[in-house]
């Protein structure tokens, strides 16, 4: 009978030879991880992006549910077989290869695992697809799926995806046997061995044969024509769908990406690692920053600007003047409308832009003037950020070229121009043209921002808007020169990098002087923009949001140079989401102008927020009697609390980002205090209106792209929370019908 000593030592040989055992395994598994790991790292990006990022879990929402059309699910279904292809294909061709540094490669008992890795990996990409539908379902908010047809597409639609998965594992498993049975019939075809692992391998790329050579040098040609053809013409991929885009530019990207890593590591050269080096090193030296600030219509991303021409642009005081006398004169109090449009990608475009051209084409079908659109007649002035810059340039330029139905035309002209696929073409830039960029010493080639002004230019082109990319201070000048008030004044917020500061963007000369500084913490941006700007960049500059639109390099040529002479700009949400700081200050501006003439002004503010999930900061909310404040009542959403504590690392991260929203409630309430409301008589006082949007049927997407049923769930929530005949009926109260 063993002693207890030789029991212990026999369990002890036993734990060791397991332990041995499994970590033989784990480095053949990791060794056979390496010619993969293009693929690898690709798919571990995207799980990352899907599972951390929300801006990016509204694309499969908008894939899978709200997109109604059915050709681009087509096309999704297509792409992500291209990308599950490519990536099984790349990877089964480099386990062919012999590596010298990696013999464990050769090894027979690891030849399953060879098999099917590359068949896996390719199967997972429609798999992740319809995972990301299901995350984003549980994590963004959105309401109920109310409409039975609705409800059927998109769990349809994600079990195509689950279907297309399978078939793709059917199809690796069973190309062989299928392709053997038909050259049994045809002597003409050369058979196939039974499994991959049963075939020669090859010590060079071009042994590998004619299919698989042919497949990498047609990978390498389409990848250079679709990087050429994306360079000059973004806009052209207008309707392909952003996640299409993603896919295909996965399939491109691990294409090539294993052919490298397959010429590198046969020969023991760490291509990617010297890529990354170089991309690093011209990064940090600023040696391939196209990424410019375009200051005139003809200047690209990669340029520096040429000096300016003389000041052209009118000054603020000749604008609030001539205002004032057009709309004031013998009138008080003058009522003056003033609108601040907050943050949020195409939700916010969309939605302000709807607004107001609903309110515009309310109290024109009720009160038609041969001077113009009421409304738009006592607007004096808007203050946007990101999306809300989109909205708000979008309704001032069919203000200014008006269609054949007047104001009746707004909404459905900006729904229209609005409806485009902007994410599309942008994305394609960020993973073509910008990435090649970051390759190349010397900038050579415009960036995905420009793609994304190019594809708001061709949209607003197609509903007869050209001032989009015509100079910004155009629009405020007659032809011979002089200040022209028939349009509201644009001030578009931006943030800048170093000084952390806003940069308030607007259409006339400096505001702010040795004598005058009206921007609290804020720099005035004419000092740096050139006369020339275009609206398309202003917007930009105001939007460039997170990552999809990178900082822009504003650089000056002028003569005499403002301190400092190089910024750098990013969305204007960073500094405040709201645009209200920006408002309250115009109101000041303005207020002391009217005080010098002698007379008294009425502010009718109308803020237009787009977060369904934000706090209100006005609490009137009786369609009944709109006057002077109003805003909508949303249903609360059912949901856990999140935990209000973070750990110590993420902390001062989760600080940061929180107090961005903090600054805009703040500057909200300030706004709203500084109205002098009159609650004995309301018609009488100032007034503010708030139009927010709550959780409804449908998720509304924050990112540069949006649907046709969105557009409609937006015009739904504005019938149903908010009195327009109220509204309109209020304001025609306040605004005289002609000019006096």
């Amino acid at each position: 009978m063993p002693t207890t000593e030789q029991v212990t030592g026999k369990r002890k040989r036993h734990l060791r030879r397991h332990w041995r055992r499994m970590i033989g395994w784990t480095a053949l598994l990791l060794d056979h991880l390496k010619p993969v790991r293009v693929s690898l790292l690709v798919l571990a990006i995207a799980i990352g992006v899907t599972f951390g990022v929300d801006q990016a879990a509204e694309l499969f929402l908008i894939a899978l549910w709200t997109d109604p059309s059915g050709a681009r699910y087509v096309g999704l279904l297509l792409a992500s077989a291209l990308a599950g292809l490519s990536i099984w294909y790349a990877g089964r061709n480099a386990y062919r290869l012999r590596y010298p540094r990696w013999p464990a490669l050769q090894e027979r008992r690891a030849a399953r695992l060879r098999d099917w890795l590359p068949r896996l990996l390719g199967a997972a990409v429609p798999i992740l697809v319809s995972l990301g539908y299901v995350l984003a379902l549980v994590r963004l908010p959105h309401g109920p799926c109310g409409i039975t047809g609705h409800c059927e597409q998109r769990s349809w639609r994600a079990i195509g995806l689950l279907l297309e998965s399978m078939a793709m594992v059917v199809f690796f498993v069973t190309r062989r046997r299928l392709w053997n049975a038909l050259s049994r019939r045809k002597p003409s075809l050369v058979p196939l061995s039974s499994d991959p692992s049963h075939e020669q391998r090859v010590w060079r790329v071009r042994d590998l044969g004619a299919a698989p050579c042919t497949f990498f040098v047609v990978v390498v040609l389409l990848n250079i024509i679709a990087t050429i053809v994306i360079a000059f013409r973004p806009e052209a991929l207008d309707g392909i769908g952003p996640l299409a885009i993603m896919l295909i530019a996965q399939a491109f990207l691990c294409a090539s990406g294993s052919l490298l890593c397959m010429i590198g590591d046969r020969r023991g050269v760490p291509l990617l690692s010297m890529m990354l080096l170089l991309s690093a090193s011209l990064h940090w030296m600023h040696l391939n920053d196209n990424h410019k600030v375009r200051q005139y219509p003809s200047m690209s991303t990669h340029q520096q600007p040429t000096p300016p021409p003389p000041e052209t642009r009118p000054s603020f005081d000749a604008y609030a003047n001539a205002w004032l006398d057009d709309r004031c004169a013998s009138r008080t109090p003058c009522p003056v409308i003033l609108v601040s449009a907050e943050g949020g990608g195409i939700r916010g475009a969309a939605w302000t832009a709807m607004v107001l051209s609903r309110l515009t084409a309310e109290m024109d079908a009720d009160r038609p003037s041969s001077h113009g659109p009421l409304f738009a007649r006592y607007l004096f002035a808007a203050s946007g950020v990101s999306g809300g810059s989109l909205g708000l340039a979008t309704y001032v330029s069919m203000l200014h070229q008006p269609a054949s139905g007047g104001a009746a035309a707004l909404v459905s002209r900006a729904q229209v121009m609005l409806g485009h696929d902007f994410l599309a073409p942008t994305l394609a830039n960020t993973f073509f043209v910008d990435f090649t960029q970051r390759w190349l010493p010397g900038a050579w080639l415009n960036d995905r921002a420009r793609a994304l002004t190019r594809a708001w230019e061709s949209a607003a082109r197609k509903q007869g808007l050209e001032s989009f990319a015509q100079p910004f201070s155009m629009l405020y000048q007659k032809p011979g020169g002089d200040v022209s008030v028939s349009l509201p004044a644009l001030f578009l917020n931006s943030t800048t990098v170093v000084e952390g500061r806003r940069f308030v963007q607007h259409p006339f000369q400096p505001i702010a002087t040795p004598e005058r500084q009206p921007w609290t913490a804020g720099l005035d941006g004419s000092s740096w923009l050139d006369p020339r700007v275009p609206l398309s960049e202003v917007v930009l500059n105001s939007a460039r949001f997170t990552y999809i639109s990178p900082a822009g390099t504003l650089d000056t040529a002028s003569a005499n140079p403002p301190v400092p002479d190089r910024l750098q700009l990013v969305d204007g949400g960073y500094f405040e989401n709201s645009g209200t700081t920006t408002l309250l200050e115009l109101m000041r501006l303005l207020r002391a102008k009217a005080t010098q003439r002698g007379q008294l002004l009425r502010f009718i503010v109308i803020h237009i927020s787009n977060d369904p999930l934000m706090s209100d900061f006005v609490d009137q909310h009786d369609p009944r009697h709109p006057l002077p404040l109003y805003s909508a009542t949303c249903p609360s959403v059912p949901g856990r609390l999140r935990d209000s504590v973070r750990g110590e690392v993420t902390a001062p991260f989760n600080a940061l980002l929180a107090t961005r929203g903090a600054r805009g409630e703040y500057a909200r309430v300030q706004l709203l205090r500084s109205l002098d409301l009159d609650a004995a008589d309301p018609s009488h006082g100032d007034m503010l209106w708030h139009f927010r949007l709550c959780p409804g049927d449908y998720p509304i997407p924050l990112g540069w792209t949006i649907s046709t049923p969105v557009f409609a769930e937006l015009g739904h929530q504005l019938d149903q929370h908010y009195p327009l005949a109220a509204m309109t009926r209020a304001l025609e109260q306040q605004l005289p019908p002609n000019p006096p």
